[in-house]
């Protein structure tokens, strides 16, 4: 066990100053990294948005400003000489601007009205590509050249707020957004020469993930414009002409683009021949494989005529998926999660195993598929740079360390750390490793991954309480990187046990298995990894155990609530409640076409639902939930905390609900720090 007793302990108030790395590009020649940073600013006492220019050489650090209260999404232009990024200028909005590394100018280019996402230089320089929502209907006279004030965005914004809501349809509402809007992700073209800006797409459609052709005449990406919307999660490659001469191209039709749960930007060959694109595994149309949940991805290699289509790679035991769906590594902001290499020969991808997020390559133009692990290492990789003469930024996280950026040598495999965040934090305060083991599930079907964090500054032979802290999903897995809300609970004196049970990715298809996530199965391996770490560590002290999670987490929070008397106290976070709720209220609506009968669907539903048994509940319990959650609708969260209530008058049970809050915990610094401390009060009051 991990000593440092001088140094101080984790606290959640860390959260305000804690340092979030939001993007980065590298300049070999100039040996300059270009970066992002959400940073505490002690004069003004909050964390700021900035972007700064690091000479590697000299560790000396140039701020690049518009004067913005945030400012990101910084890249160099081709040749460069010039710098764009994002800033949000009072009375401007989020706009585009140009820094001349000459004369230190500064320039705006937009005057969108809704904001500018993911602006991206042509490779000729001459053009920038961006994503802005757009009603199609009122920006059609909308001019994006003219100058905006603040005004002007907010009475559009206003007047498209007092629209009366038409549903005719599933997907009318989507968490973080609300009720769905004519708003849509439009991509629109920035002459730099002419200062015009064009919009390139249209229609009643999202399209995302977007980048050039080699040629700097056409626009990749990703749109579900030729799906049915009962295909939620289907899009297409799509390809624009930027100067509107030719028809759109929809390049693929049979395959499913993978934006979610990882993003993956498609990318060009450097001969503009061929296509990478990661897609959903044709087995997802297969009705029989329903059971497994959201499908694995994998890449392929498609030629632009549309002819080619060939897939690289395949599930193997080396490398199960084409992405990584990680829970808890929280980094990589800001990049990509597949790139060329700077020979043009092999794609670099990030994927889960076994609880890390590994670097892989695999071979365009191979015969046969040829996939190769590149960092093969207990470490989280979440986010990839553009390679440059052999060289390749990347993100990476450790157990111990959070996100630092990285450099490749591509030729040798080797990496060096270019700049590393929090390093005043990660020297004062006392951070615990963590520990992880694998156990066999009890039926003998796969094995568990467990990892354990013991209290900061734990002393010898002494007892700790612990919490089994459940990843949502269920999809994602626990990697190996660092978590900040972990460390904060270790700095007061709580151990957490977080595991990767059946429903997880990463460790193949029979384990990410979707039924086993609700059948019981996953139930059985956190009580069994609970089990299995109170053997090994002798410091968990088995009268003092609680448990927590959010959404999935939250789930299994109540049912093991409702099914098991080992835990002594419970929080449960924007947690699935009533599926019937979620069937009609969730932004992921609901089938009852399996079902012969409506009422037998409502019936069974409600027998599912662990709203259902809320007598059996015996421990204190705490219910943390957002108001604007449509992901979990926060109606779940008041009829579990009435169920309780109502059947348990003499059980300590308390809801709490956070205002402008949807799927996640809260994003007000405030808010945030009331909730950490109804949590950290919580177990330490019951356990």
């Amino acid at each position: 066990m991990q000593s440092s007793i001088k140094k101080k302990l984790s606290d959640f108030k860390d959260f305000n100053s804690f340092e979030t790395f939001l993007g980065a590009e590298y300049n070999p020649d100039e040996k300059l990294l270009l970066y992002s940073v959400k940073r505490y600013d002690a004069n003004e006492q909050r964390l700021k948005t900035r972007v700064y220019l690091r000479d590697q050489l000299t560790g000396y650090e140039l701020e690049i400003t518009a004067g913005g209260e945030g400012e990101s999404s910084a890249s160099f232009s081709p040749d460069y000489e010039t710098i764009l990024f994002v800033s949000s200028v009072p009375d401007k909005g989020r706009q585009v601007y140009l820094y001349n590394r000459l004369d230190a100018s500064v320039t705006k280019l937009t005057n969108m009205r809704q904001g500018i996402l993911d602006p991206r230089f042509s490779p000729d320089g001459t053009k920038i590509l961006f994503a802005s929502s757009s009603d199609v209907n009122r920006d059609a006279a909308f001019d994006a050249n003219r100058d905006l004030k603040m005004s002007d965005h907010q009475v559009s914004a206003d007047d498209l707020a007092d629209d009366a809501v038409i549903i005719e349809d599933f997907g009318y509402k989507f968490d973080g957004a609300g009720f769905i809007k004519p708003e849509h992700l439009h991509l629109w073209v920035l002459n730099l020469e002419t200062q015009e800006v064009s919009r390139i797409t249209d229609g009643p459609f999202d399209y995302l993930h977007h980048t050039w052709s080699p040629d700097s005449r056409h626009v990749l990406c990703t749109s579900s414009r030729f799906r049915p919307k009962k295909d939620a999660i289907a899009s297409d490659l799509i390809i624009i002409d930027s100067q509107g001469q030719e028809d759109m191209v929809q390049l693929t039709h049979d395959n499913w683009t993978v934006s979610y749960p990882n993003p993956v930007r498609p990318i060009y060959t450097p001969d503009h021949k061929y296509v990478v694109m990661g897609f959903l595994d044709e087995r997802t149309k297969d009705p029989r494989r329903e059971k497994e949940g959201y499908p694995p991805s994998f890449l392929h290699l498609v030629s632009v005529d549309g002819k080619v289509d060939k897939k690289l790679m395949d599930e193997s035991e080396s490398c199960y998926d084409g992405v990584a769906f990680a829970y808890n590594a929280h980094c990589g902001a800001g990049l990509d999660k597949m790139k060329i290499s700077s020979d043009g020969q092999y794609a670099y991808f990030l994927s889960g195993h076994k609880g890390a997020e590994k670097l892989f390559k695999v071979a365009l133009y191979s015969e046969e598929s040829d996939v190769q692990v590149v960092i093969d290492e207990k470490v989280a990789i979440n986010g990839l740079g553009e390679p440059i003469n052999g060289k390749m930024l990347f993100s990476m996280s450790t157990p111990t360390r959070p996100e630092g950026y990285y450099l490749l040598d591509e030729t040798r495999g080797t990496y060096e750390c270019l700049l590393q965040s929090n390093e005043a934090y990660l020297k004062e305060k006392a951070i615990q490793k963590t520990e992880d083991f694998f156990f066999e599930t009890l039926d003998g079907e796969s094995r568990v991954h467990t990892f354990v964090l013991p209290p900061q500054n734990a002393k010898p032979g002494e007892k700790y309480p612990c919490i089994l802290y459940v990843h949502g999903g269920p999809h994602p897995f626990y990697t190996y990187g660092f978590t900040l809300e972990f460390q904060c609970f270790a700095g007061h004196g709580i151990g957490v046990i977080f595991c990767n049970p059946r429903g997880s990715s990463g460790y193949g298809t029979t384990h990410r298995n979707l039924e086993r996530a609700t059948d019981g199965s996953a139930y059985m391996d956190c009580l069994q990894c609970v089990q299995e770490a109170a053997r090994r560590y002798d410091w968990i002290d088995q009268e003092r155990l609680g448990v927590t999670g959010g959404s999935y987490g939250g789930y299994m929070t109540n049912y093991i609530a409702t099914h098991s008397p080992k835990f002594k106290a419970y929080v449960s976070q924007r947690s699935v409640v009533n599926d019937l709720i979620s069937y009609a209220s969730s932004d992921m609506q609901g089938d009852s076409s399996a079902y012969p009968h409506f009422e037998e669907f409502m019936i069974k539903k409600l027998e599912e639902s662990t709203v259902s048994y809320v007598e059996r509940i015996h421990a204190p319990f705490l219910i943390l939930h957002g108001m604007d959650d449509y992901r979990t609708p926060v109606e779940g969260a008041h009829q579990l905390f009435v169920g309780i209530k109502d059947l348990h008058p003499d059980l300590p049970v308390k809801m709490v609900l956070y205002p402008e809050t949807g799927h996640s915990q809260p994003r007000d610094p405030q808010n945030l720090q009331h909730y950490y401390h109804e949590m950290i009060s919580w177990f330490k009051k019951y356990l």
